[in-house]
């Protein structure tokens, strides 16, 4: 049996090897650091196209189990990288001192599209196998997507109260110690997710923020999620994770659970002195390019002629166009300044973020100040990409970590009438565009599932991904739950069925090429929660608003969107 380095200078005399990677690298850094640099090791190797006379060897002699369970991470992650690049396994050849390569290649390969599976060849030499109590959790783990499992601190470092909170709590979540949620009106919330009015902790109109982080709802909420104590400004997050999704209260901890010292140093009554804000969620003001179906004058100007004229009296006169969060057009922005020096994340929603003057003011100061590693997270509606010959690509290119959430509900005509305003030339433009000036950005579409797009949604989803525009696993189901007549539930029992039919055989094509399993989890989430309640007497309601707003429009929701005659 030949050793590593014989075996390579037998590849070397059958094939053009392209690049030798050996990976005993993984035992001297981070296992996030490890990750990185594979991934930027086959994103420097990626080419649009290879000779059939080509390969990449990767070589390791050592390994990392979780519990004696393999494969390996280190095996686990070279077929993850190679999903990502897209780099067919035809061209990878594997070299380890590993004597079960063979059976942990089997398995790996359920983790590609790829019908080929990757070559592998057992060299002789010791192999290192080294076993782990707890796995490293990264986010760039296939099988860790929908764990809730902090990925920036491991378990191993954590108190036995500290890792029930962050994985088995019902109730806890990282936000009420990291985090204060504005909307355009100055109503503050715990997060985005909390439920209206029950959930609103304090004004940005009228306190600060640093008064609200401590006022008396944010102070109880804390209690109650220490307590196990269901609080009812997290009701949408329950009844997300009863049906199965992901919830923005499991993401907290996953993303912000490094934080959780924090809790230790919270009084009794829930009082945190402790304010510094190291994720942001803070919506400037309304403006907005387009007047979804779902959304109102809240959180877009564009929508107010058309709620002026559905409120009729007075409201045009006591309600300006344009909202602003804080009690000045510039106090939110002022008072966030101080907490430059603390943010680890941002999430950019709107209105429509890319349009805002605050989004790039931000931009600029972290390059001014280098600060690279903040997270950029966005939910766009994906028409517009700069400001004022700011190209937002140019900025993402800078950034370590981007993630894209394109609020796209569906394509063509249906995408149009949903999202008034949407020219989807333009948006498929800019999805091209943005792949040939900043590839490496993560984009995924998030559309907002409702009555509207359901049928019609598996058809995008596919379109984009064999368009080139889209990766199968690069859907994030935002399930629709307010306003309540637009809930997939109101469907009747023969249209639930249809939905049902349609998800399932999107799922037979999507199941194989989803390897971080999250559109997957979606539309299998979406169906429990379709399933679990009915709603059908609120399809009246459906039909009254949707006529009221086409008469407004001069449109006919018929026109765009066909397959609703059967709720008819």
């Amino acid at each position: 049996m030949l050793n590593i380095s014989q075996q390579i200078d037998s590849l070397r005399n059958q094939y053009d090897v392209l690049a030798v990677v050996d990976l005993d690298y993984w035992s001297n850094e981070t296992y996030e650091q490890s990750q990185k640099k594979m991934i930027d090791i086959c994103a420097n190797l990626y080419q649009t196209e290879y000779q059939s006379q080509q390969r990449i060897v990767f070589s390791y002699t050592s390994d990392y189990y979780v519990k004696d369970q393999p494969p390996g991470l280190v095996l686990k992650n070279i077929q993850v990288a190679l999903n990502e690049q897209d780099i067919s396994n035809f061209f990878v050849v594997i070299l380890s001192t590993n004597p079960d390569l063979a059976n942990e290649l089997e398995t790996i390969t359920q983790l590609s599209s790829d019908s080929v599976a990757v070559t592998g060849i057992v060299c002789g030499g010791k192999f290192n196998k080294q076993i782990l109590n707890y796995h490293p959790h990264s986010n760039k783990e296939t099988y860790q997507y929908g764990s809730a499992n902090p990925i920036k601190i491991g378990l191993n470092k954590l108190s036995e109260q500290e890792k029930f909170l962050l994985t088995e709590s019902k109730t806890f979540c990282m936000y009420p110690w990291i985090h204060l949620h504005a909307w355009p009106t100055g109503q503050a919330f715990p997060c985005c997710h909390a439920e209206m009015g029950v959930g609103q902790v304090g004004n940005c109109r009228t306190h600060t923020m640093k008064q609200i982080w401590n006022s008396d709802q944010q102070r109880k909420l804390r209690q109650d999620m220490l307590s196990e104590t269901p609080n009812p400004a997290c009701g949408r997050c329950y009844e997300q994770e009863k049906s199965g999704f992901f919830s923005g209260r499991q993401s907290s901890n996953k993303h912000h659970g490094h934080n959780i010292d924090r809790v230790s140093a919270t009084q009794k009554d829930g009082y945190l002195d402790q304010f510094e804000l190291t994720y942001w969620d803070i919506r400037f003001s309304n403006l907005c390019n387009l007047s979804c179906r779902s959304c109102g004058h809240i959180f877009s100007s564009s929508w107010y002629q058309d709620q002026a004229k559905l409120a009729g009296g007075d409201w045009k006169q006591s309600n300006p166009v344009l909202n602003y969060a804080g009690r000045t057009e510039t106090d939110m922005w002022e008072q966030l300044i101080p907490h430059l020096d603390y943010v680890e994340q941002i999430y950019f929603a709107g209105g429509e973020p890319l349009l805002m003057e605050e989004h790039y003011r931000i931009l600029d100061e972290l390059v001014k100040r280098k600060r690279f590693d903040v997270r950029l997270i966005y939910n766009t509606n994906f028409t517009h990409t700069d400001l004022k010959g700011n190209s937002v690509f140019e900025y993402w290119k800078q950034f370590d970590s981007v993630a894209v959430g394109a609020s796209l509900d569906a394509s063509g005509a249906r995408g149009e009438y949903i999202r008034k305003g949407t020219d989807w030339a333009v948006v498929e433009q800019n999805r091209r565009d943005m792949l040939a000036i900043c590839p490496k950005v993560d984009f995924y579409i998030s559309p907002t599932l409702s009555i509207m797009n359901a049928l019609h949604l598996p058809d995008f989803h596919r379109d984009w991904v064999e368009k080139g525009l889209l990766k199968p696993q690069d859907l994030n189901v935002n399930i629709l739950q307010d306003p309540a007549f637009y809930r997939i539930d109101i469907a009747t029992a023969e249209y639930k069925h249809q939905i049902k039919a349609k998800f399932e055989a999107h799922l037979e094509w999507l199941r194989p090429l989803d390897h971080l399993h999250r559109a997957t989890v979606g539309f299998e989430s979406a169906i429990n929660y379709m399933m679990a309640t009915d709603n059908t007497q609120l399809l009246d309601t459906f039909w009254i608003k949707t006529h009221q707003l086409d008469e407004i429009r001069k449109e006919n929701i018929l026109d765009a969107i066909p397959e609703l005659k059967a709720l008819k």
